[in-house]
């Protein structure tokens, strides 16, 4: 069987939020809306494009450049793509589309002509998965992700970054409130993770919900190397949004742990920045200051961790 994975540092920022950004940021609950007269897309792709010039003064403080990376949607942040690609920064697109329950490819059936028009180095989808749900939708999902894998472990150039979800389900889960992600979810995301391997679902990166212990993140490291052929899986950890310091709680326990490579934090990165952006635009230089520097402060506290 091929050998899979991703096994060098990547540190990544992720602003490829279509919907819940619109709405967030801008007030554009049902998306952005085109006419002769106004162009909603501008200023959205004006947001973006800050946000990746935040990371670019990243690099400029001192995060090396081959351990950054990008992980943008093409609706709203083509130009970002483009540029990152020129300047040699690791390029992640998205092929989920976007506040769907049950995965489903953006482009639909031309979802394969859309990557080849990008070129992306990595791939990303996200999926809401749990082994509780309705087994015909997790089949269902677990169909199109294995096409997904398929494809990208088929000879074409990219690699796969697998977003999963795994929110409480049962009567029992919900029931637990916070104690849900502390103590349960992790062997929850262990039992989804397996349950898609042996459908033939392939990440070469997990981007996983952050863990409370070291135990935890050990354990979910090793279910996603299972097997010869999965020695060089990553899994990076992705911020859910949560304050800094919770982020860097979650970033210090994986840190050590073989099988982690790096993190996908974004909205703790951006979001206050941002929108004090939005509100007066002569803040422009300070939001870029301010996102470069919470990025910098999650690299720095994986490498000291």
């Amino acid at each position: 069987m091929k050998s899979i994975g991703y096994d060098k540092p990547l540190f990544v920022q992720p602003f490829d939020h279509r919907g819940s950004f619109t709405k967030k940021f801008f007030g554009l609950a049902g998306g952005p809306q085109i006419d002769a007269s106004t162009d909603d897309r501008t200023p959205i792709a004006a947001a973006k494009m800050l946000i990746y010039r935040g990371l670019l003064r990243a690099i400029d403080m001192g995060v090396p450049k081959e351990t950054v990376g990008i992980l943008v949607d093409a609706e709203f942040g083509s130009q970002v793509l483009l540029d990152a690609k020129a300047k040699g920064i690791s390029v992640s697109t998205c092929v989920e589309k976007s506040g769907q329950p049950v995965f489903d490819f953006e482009y639909g059936s031309r979802w394969q002509d859309h990557l080849r028009f990008i070129g992306p180095e990595i791939v990303k989808c996200l999926v809401r998965y749990h082994t509780a749900d309705d087994p015909a939708i997790n089949r269902e999902q677990a169909t199109r992700l294995k096409a997904l894998s398929d494809y990208i472990h088929g000879g074409n150039d990219h690699y796969l970054m697998f977003e999963l979800l795994v929110p409480a389900t049962t009567e029992e889960e919900l029931a637990m409130g916070a104690r849900y992600d502390k103590e349960i979810r992790p062997q929850r995301m262990i039992e989804a993770i397996r349950q898609l391997q042996d459908f033939g679902v392939e990440p070469d990166i997990w981007k996983i919900e952050g863990l409370e212990t070291r135990e935890q993140a050990e354990a979910v490291a090793a279910a996603t190397r299972t097997g010869d052929h999965r020695g060089s899986v990553g899994n990076i950890l992705l911020g859910r949004g949560s304050d800094a310091e919770q982020v860097h709680k979650w970033l210090a326990v994986a840190a050590p742990v073989p099988g982690y490579i790096g993190f996908a934090v974004g909205r703790t990165n951006f979001a206050e920045p941002l929108k004090g952006w939005i509100a007066d635009p002569s803040t422009e230089a300070r939001a870029i200051e301010a996102i470069a520097t919470n990025y910098k402060a999650c690299v720095d506290v994986w490498q000291q961790a």
